[in-house]
């Protein structure tokens, strides 16, 4: 009788940890390097006229369902001073809030873009780029030290769950999210548009990933190029439309970037 108990228990535990170990979440697709660096190359909204950005992604391993999706972004923002007048101030630790939104797209004919499968939005506490350095000097006076480099922005990632039944193969994954002058619907002037910081949200972008730092380590890029909603036209020089979310081709200015993102789902 105590070897049956025994064996009951050990079973049931057993189950308990299989049922455990399908709920993790997969990686099925990332280009996020595994050691994150202090900094990514960057896109932002305010600075390039953008109101939604990303890029089409095929998805590897099996999981399909209810991603969250991760994305890194790079802060530019101080709370007083600038980056660009090397007078950023930064008490550690400090951070801002902004909302940004996530959507996923279907592929649609000729890798256009199809039908929303999910969306959600949600508030970030965004971190401020450390002050400037003084090991930083010369063409770098101003930017702030980590990992042995100076930096002008701070890189760091926003994650957020998605409901989605199941995922196709492939899907076009984007961020969206207001500044100033862009976004789905611009701020305007707000207090902090006369500091010599400006509003943070207006310092914030989009990390992207460059060719030279091995692309998808997960998953693939279907194509080089990217997705975005812009009206700046030095995106579009070979094919796109500018004010419309959609590929955009010109391989001058993007050189085979792809936005920084990670997608986890489960089975």
């Amino acid at each position: 009788m105590r070897l049956a108990s025994a064996i009951l228990v050990a079973t049931a535990l057993s189950a308990a940890a299989a049922g455990v170990a399908s709920a993790t979440p997969e990686t099925i697709y990332t280009n996020i390097p595994a050691k994150f660096p202090g900094n990514f190359a960057s896109i932002g909204n305010e600075a390039y006229s953008m109101k939604e950005f990303g890029g089409l992604v095929q998805f590897g391993g099996v999981a399909r369902k209810n991603p969250a999706v991760v994305v890194a972004m790079s802060s530019w923002a101080c709370e007083s001073g600038n980056w660009y007048e090397k007078t950023c101030v930064t008490e550690k630790g400090a951070k801002f809030e902004w909302p940004v939104t996530f959507s996923v797209y279907q592929v649609g004919p000729g890798s256009s873009v199809g039908p929303k499968i999910a969306a959600g939005s949600k508030v970030f506490k965004m971190p401020y780029r450390p002050s400037g350095s003084p090991k930083c000097t010369g063409a770098q006076e101003g930017e702030w030290y980590a990992m042995g480099r100076c930096f002008h922005g701070k890189a760091f990632k926003i994650s957020l769950p998605l409901k989605v039944a199941k995922l196709p193969s492939q899907a076009i994954v984007s961020v969206s999210y207001d500044t100033s002058t862009q976004g789905p619907s611009p701020v305007g002037t707000a207090p902090c548009s006369g500091t010599s910081a400006g509003c943070p949200y207006d310092s914030l972008n989009v990390a992207i990933v460059e060719p030279s730092e091995g692309g998808p380590t997960v998953g693939a890029d279907p194509t080089e190029d990217v997705y975005v909603n812009s009206t700046y036209s030095d995106m579009f020089c070979t094919s796109g439309t500018p004010g419309t979310f959609g590929p955009a081709s010109c391989p001058a200015f993007w050189g085979g970037a792809q936005a920084a993102v990670m997608v986890k789902a489960s089975e």
